[in-house]
């Protein structure tokens, strides 16, 4: 037994100073003459010691990832792209689906299922997986149905549960996943017509799909906010999610769409419009984030602008004050940061006075990137959030100023030496970035060509001397 051991362990070693892809060579070799019979004591030993060694560089995968996957697989059609600030019939926040789950490992499994969860997997039969974690799956659902039902017969067993689970929302979330499969098996007929991607609603895809929803909502129109839900990842644009509900209501009259089943197509695009704007503002006030700032106040504006052409929304109409409360909130914000472009910009970029070196301040850098950014934005919404003045004014300036400074960095770049050298490039790079978004990728790209070459001058100079 001893000699085994130590044989065992001396192969493991062996094999483990292998490169990866001579390891993987040899586990493929010695699977298929298992597979076929063909493997021999000796092929079985060194297999598994293989086997033993790959288990080892694998990150451990337990039984919980499988189970939450299948818990939630139902519910997938219906989780939304970001968190809503009301809960939205048939729409699943995304954060909430890491709650919920927190609560049926922490409150609802047993301590018996709650190590079943923590079984490793690594090199376990995938359908063995697969039946493990049906299985706990429909426990942990009964389980979770149970709970619900004996906290709602005590006195404030509901805010209890609220309490539980993380807010009111995602209580909510919880309801609406505990019967996403019953919502999800009516809709298969409909969500098995769509394609991947629907890019138009004349395409013959696009003309299927819609066919499909409209006689869905024609059966069940008390169910329309889940066909609405579950389409929504399949197009390829915010417009589609407006256009449906006009083209099944015959109209663009938002107060004509509003008195029909396919008013909540328009008003998930009102939940998602307020997440994103909500999202916006605390990633402002955080001002930690820039690349999800951006993308929240670009989502919004491509939402805003889908709903203001495809709709007619009268002014006092309930999603027309809607939409102009958030265009103030946004305003208020836009427009101050419009108005600082100019002058971070040139703070960032300017020129040393003469004999001094050149500076690069990050912070600059980074308050300029982040105020030329959102001035792309609002200028593209300019005539929407009435901010035509304070952009045609920044505007003007930033093109007088920025010309005259990438003039400069180039001239400055082209004369650097020493530490110089090293901070004109970072401040180039900076410039190119404004470029893209005060001009457009071709200048960008000739800027760049431009400080390229200025920058080959000290290079040489140093490879002369």
């Amino acid at each position: 037994m001893a000699d085994s051991e130590k044989l065992k362990e001396k192969l493991s070693l062996y094999l483990s100073t292998l490169s990866e892809s001579a390891q993987k060579l040899l586990l493929r070799s010695l699977e298929s003459g298992e597979r076929e019979g063909k493997s021999d004591a000796a092929s079985m030993l060194i297999l598994a010691a293989l086997r033993n060694v790959l288990r080892e560089d694998e990150p451990l995968v337990t039984l919980n990832n499988f189970v939450r996957e299948e818990f939630f697989k139902p519910s997938q059609p219906f989780i939304s792209a970001i968190d809503h600030v009301a809960k939205q019939k048939a729409r699943i926040s995304p954060t909430s689906i890491d709650k919920i789950w927190t609560w049926v490992e922490r409150d609802v499994a047993t301590a018996e299922q709650q190590e079943r969860l923590k079984m490793p997997c690594n090199g376990m039969d995938s359908k063995d997986i697969a039946g493990r974690s049906m299985m706990m799956r429909d426990e942990l659902l009964q389980a979770s149905n149970r709970k619900i039902k004996t906290m709602m017969r005590e006195i404030g067993g509901e805010q209890k549960l609220a309490s539980q689970l993380g807010g009111r929302n995602v209580y909510e979330d919880m309801l609406e996943v505990l019967a996403a499969s019953d919502n999800l098996k009516p809709l298969l007929p409909v969500i098995s017509k769509l394609p991947d991607e629907i890019l138009s609603w004349s395409s013959p895809e696009g003309e299927e799909a819609y066919g499909a929803v409209c006689k869905y909502i024609q059966q069940s129109p008390m169910k329309s906010p889940w066909v609405f839900s579950a389409i929504t990842s399949r197009l390829a644009a915010p417009r589609l999610r407006v256009q449906v509900a006009s083209k099944l209501a015959g109209s663009d009259d938002a107060i004509q769409i509003a008195a029909t089943v396919y008013s909540p197509a328009i008003h998930q695009v009102f939940a998602d419009l307020e997440a994103y704007l909500t999202a916006f503002e605390t990633q402002f006030k955080d001002n930690s984030d820039l690349d999800a700032l951006i993308a929240s106040l670009a989502s919004w504006r491509n939402l805003a602008k889908a709903v203001e052409t495809e709709l007619e929304i009268p002014s006092q109409s309930p999603w027309g004050k809607a939409l102009s409360g958030m265009k103030s909130r946004l305003s208020e914000i836009l427009k101050n940061e419009v108005e600082s472009a100019p002058g971070l910009m040139r703070k960032a970029l300017k020129a040393p006075k003469s004999g001094s070196d050149e500076h690069y301040d990050e912070n600059v850098i980074a308050d300029a990137t982040k105020a030329i950014q959102i001035f792309y934005h609002a200028e593209r919404m300019k005539e929407s959030l009435a901010l035509n003045g304070p952009v045609t004014r920044s505007r003007k300036e930033l093109d007088q100023s920025f010309e005259i400074l990438s003039t400069s960095l180039v001239d400055r770049t082209r004369q650097a030496k020493g530490d110089d050298v090293a901070t004109c490039k970072a401040l180039g790079e900076a410039a190119i970035s404004f470029a893209r978004q005060i001009v457009d990728e071709n200048y960008a790209n000739a800027l760049q060509r431009q400080l390229k070459a200025a920058a080959s001058v000290p290079e040489l100079k140093v490879a002369e001397a």
